[in-house]
């Protein structure tokens, strides 16, 4: 490479992104596109590839720079190749690790191979050297002299065993260098294969090694030491065209060349099978029962780029795919021209670009992905200095593009790329549900899903969707201080404070004392009602009560009669612990707050001593203040006393007497003996107040004089509170006259009645209902099975009309008849029930009776025998008797020991 090529390198900085192109047109299309790449890139290394290109001091004008020639990866670390004969090793992140910098040839490095363990490196060089290095030993290092240049090498992969001490070479033929063994030193070479040209490259994995010269590729079984068979690629070119080898696993190889991929697979045969592509001329297989040979399973053509490089890529589902480096061999002349410069026309190309084809349609190029790349100086680029290496870790795939002036790196997309994607797009609502899934939560960087959720967020605000953005915040921002507070400026911003304000978060976390005072203050100046919630709401901690108040105190100078400001200074002099100057305005206002902080406060001397202002409030005031009073009645805070006595100062206001119904009424309910000194003043209270709880009042006191009582309710014509006194008063014969007479209410008389079960009350009723031919009606359809029915006909006057009077004396008499039948029924039960008693105990007297042996007789004392037969007597005292001892017959029925302990003791004998 000349040195005003590589001068040209340095001006000229190009994009690695998939999704530029490269003329203005070409990029607007792609913006458009709207399907997701499968790759990303980045520039790899910068600043080391910036150092190597730049030109020494000392270097005279044309000779090269120092540029990258070749690279090795490995999961552990990544080697750089030099022109000047340098490797340097660099770390993923692209920071060269300390003290691995090897000056090792004195010419370009051609290829470096590492081991599968990543202990060893080999590389080769044009000065005919291969250097073996330990990466952590120097015990193996080593370097092999050649008479010619070195093109290709690879160390054995587990160089590190003591029996795997060897590499292979490639100059115009293949050697397999060998450490010798003990006591002989060095190394021994053995010829691999030989006659087709310069070795280009040589990839080693497991126990295959495959190695590519100008136009045919070898395979090669290290452990048989048999020669498998070759790949011909008969492609002519102007030019020469780089190839590119990859194990995929061991026994599977890509192998890309000019415009065609193969995908080889070595299986195992039986002598007679043909070989696809044939073997070698000239190389003698090993005879073996079986042989192995590489099948083509796959060929993918790619007329429109040159293949410089062909690796692998795994998907989710542990299939693999492959990614195709491709040099674009466009000739455009005209640009050349236009440029005033003709040079070769493989120097004219357009950018290198990465390709995916489809895995199951090899056969037609369809192709995943084409990502167009820009490395910088790419249009000086030949063919054979582009390069792709691949690491596979296991985590991620990486996939490296070395230019002589640049490495670009190809990942394939996380799922922090995924959302990056879908945000550029504004596809937010994908990237939200995307980010929440539990199983790809775990996969995106920490603060990942917040940095979606508040993009999002903003991107609502843009859109005016002010509560979608709002309801979105408590989720996204979590715990983030300081992205609330810039978000609820963005609210404020655009005058929709009122939005985001039910999601402010008062606790975890608390943010600043100044975004609530500034939000306080706009809602003070636009909308002092809702400024009233807030503070209600929001505890006092949160800002500074001071500062509000001087904002508040400024509006009232302005706007002195705004209620809702009067309220909301009320409510800070309350948290303030100023209640006295709160009830004030409270008052003043008529707010039933006042309550509140009456209660809350323990301020019951104030509620006595303003007891005359809130009776003039209305009915909800009203009703707290009787709560309150009831409530305060506990140890003599606030007895019925002084209330009693502070509302009888009030009787020039007219609602003061229902002010003292409504207190006496809910204390009678909370305590009935609290005011029982009040109980006959409050039957007059009820009596003009609540009519309906009267009749349950009189019913709950005892101690009510009932004279009054009835006075109060015959003044009013209360009948069925007098019918409830007359009854109580033992005039129940008055009562009745009053439900017939005055409430006319036949149900309620007969059940007045049939509560009394008193006969003669029966006899009133029917004086009473002679001339009501209702009341008739009703005695005979209710009452036929509690009174004679002749006697009720017979005080039914002749010339009574009556309705239906045939149906109800037939119902009298069904019930009557019913009542009949009722006791019959009963009778037959108990007379029943007797003689099964009867029979019972008659049974129970004449079964035996055990006694103990050596029982003796209580008259004559001889004891008792199973062999005696005179006849034994026992009574139900338990004495025994010989039934000759019993004296008289008529003694018989008696106990005589029990008869002589007490003349009135007369027991029955158990048996005779």
């Amino acid at each position: 490479m000349e040195a005003d090529e590589v001068s040209s390198y340095e001006e000229e900085e190009g994009s690695t992104s998939g999704e530029e192109a490269e003329d203005g047109e070409e990029e607007e299309e792609d913006d458009d596109e709207d399907e997701e790449p499968l790759l990303k890139y980045s520039r790899f290394a910068k600043d080391v590839v910036n150092s190597l290109s730049q030109m020494p001091s000392n270097t005279t004008e044309g000779e090269p720079k120092n540029v990258i020639v070749c690279m090795a990866v490995h999961p552990k670390f990544i080697a750089l190749g030099t022109y000047d004969g340098t490797v340097k090793l660099l770390d993923h992140t692209g920071t060269v690790l300390a003290d691995r910098e090897y000056r090792l040839h004195i010419a370009q490095i051609n290829h470096i191979s590492v081991d599968q363990e990543g202990d060893f490196m080999a590389c080769c060089s044009n000065d005919g050297k291969v250097s073996i290095v330990g990466l952590f030993t120097a015990k193996y290092n080593n370097s092999v002299q050649f008479e010619r240049a070195v093109k290709s090498v690879a160390i054995h992969p587990h160089f590190g065993k003591s029996t795997n001490r060897m590499f292979a070479i490639g100059i115009d033929k293949v050697l397999l260098v060998e450490e010798r063994r003990w006591p002989l030193i060095g190394y021994k070479n053995t010829e691999i294969h030989s006659g087709y040209g310069i070795v280009e490259v040589i990839k080693w994995r497991d126990n295959y090694m495959a190695w590519a010269n100008e136009k045919t590729v070898f395979a090669y079984n290290v452990a048989t030491k048999s020669l498998i068979t070759c790949i011909r690629f008969d492609e002519e070119s102007p030019i020469s065209l780089p190839c590119s080898l990859c194990w995929v696993k061991n026994g599977l190889l890509l192998v890309g060349r000019g415009h065609i991929v193969k995908v080889a697979e070595v299986r195992e045969v039986t002598e007679n099978v043909v070989l696809m592509d044939g073997y070698a001329s000239g190389v003698e297989a090993q005879p073996a029962k079986k042989k192995e040979l590489m099948k083509i399973s796959a060929q993918n053509m790619f007329p429109n780029f040159l293949v410089c490089g062909v690796v692998p890529i795994m998907n989710r589902d542990k299939s693999w795919n492959m990614v195709v480096l491709g040099y674009d061999a466009h000739i455009n002349q005209e640009e050349a021209i236009h440029k005033g410069t003709v040079p070769p026309p493989h120097l004219i190309v357009r950018p290198p670009a990465m390709y995916l084809p489809d895995s199951e349609e090899f056969e037609t190029v369809e192709e995943i992905a084409c990502d167009t790349l820009m490395p910088r100086g790419y249009t000086y680029c030949r063919c054979t200095e582009y390069h792709l290496e691949c690491v596979m870790t296991g985590d991620e795939d990486r996939f490296y593009v070395l230019t002589p002036i640049d490495i670009i790196l190809a990942q394939k997309l996380d799922a922090n790329d995924h959302v990056e994607w879908l945000i550029k797009r504004n596809r937010f609502e994908e990237a939200m549900k995307y980010a929440e899934n539990p199983s790809n939560a775990r996969l995106l960087n920490t603060g990942k899903l917040q940095e979606v959720g508040i993009a999002y967020i903003y991107h609502l605000l843009e859109h005016k969707k002010f509560e979608d953005a709002a309801r979105k915040c408590s989720g996204v921002l979590g715990l983030n201080v300081q992205r609330w507070e810039d978000i609820i400026w963005q609210f404020i911003a655009k005058g929709v404070l009122h939005k985001i304000l039910p999601y402010i978060p008062k606790s975890k976390p608390k943010l600043s004392p100044t975004i609530y005072e500034m939000v306080l203050n706009q809602f003070l100046i636009h909308d002092p009602e809702e400024l009233y919630k807030i503070i209600q709401d929001w505890p006092p901690n949160l800002y500074d009560s001071n500062v509000i108040m001087n904002a508040v105190s400024d509006r009232l100078a302005k706007q002195p009669n705004d209620i809702n400001i009067l309220k909301v200074k009320a409510k800070l002099f309350e948290d303030r612990g100023d209640s006295e100057s709160a009830l004030d305005i409270y008052l003043r206002l008529g707010d039933v707050e006042v309550f509140d902080l009456i209660a809350n406060k323990n301020l019951h001397n104030s509620l006595l001593d303003n007891l005359e202002y809130l009776l003039q409030l209305g009915e909800e005031p009203l009703t707290k203040t009787v709560e309150l009073l009831v409530e305060f009645r506990h140890d003599d805070v606030i007895p019925p006393q002084k209330v009693v006595s502070k509302l009888e100062g009030f009787r020039t206001e007219k609602r003061w007497e229902y002010f003292l119904h409504r207190y006496l009424d809910l204390l009678f309910d909370r305590d009935p003996k609290a005011g029982s000194e009040y109980h006959e003043r409050q039957v007059q209270l009820y009596a003009d107040y609540n009519r309906k709880k009267l009749l349950p009042f009189l019913r709950a006191c005892n101690d009510i004089p009932l004279k009054k009582a009835l006075d109060v309710c015959t003044n009013r014509s209360l009948y069925e509170a007098m019918v409830f006194l007359l009854d109580r008063m033992g005039n129940p014969k008055e009562a009745l006259r009053l439900i017939v007479s005055k409430l006319h209410d036949v149900d309620q008389a007969i059940l007045f009645v049939r509560e009394k079960d008193d006969e003669e009350l029966w006899d009133t009723l029917i004086q009473l209902s002679r001339d009501l031919p209702d009341f008739i009606t009703g005695l005979l359809q209710n009452a036929g099975t509690h009174i004679d029915p002749t006697k009720l006909i017979k005080e039914i006057p002749s010339q009574l009309k009556i309705a239906n009077l045939g149906l109800s004396l037939v119902k009298l008499l069904n019930d009557y008849q019913l009542q009949v039948n009722l006791r019959e029924g009963c009778k037959k039960i108990l007379v029943k029930d007797s003689h099964d008693l009867m029979e019972k105990l008659h049974i129970l007297h004449n079964r035996a009776t055990s006694f103990d042996m050596g029982a003796t007789c209580f008259n004559c004392s001889r004891e008792f025998s199973v062999d005696d037969a005179t006849t034994l007597m026992m009574f139900f005292c338990g004495h025994m008797y010989h039934q000759n001892c019993v004296s008289h017959k008529n003694d018989m029925d008696i106990c005589h020991l029990c008869y002589r302990s007490s003349n009135k003791n007369l027991r029955q004998p158990l048996h005779p």
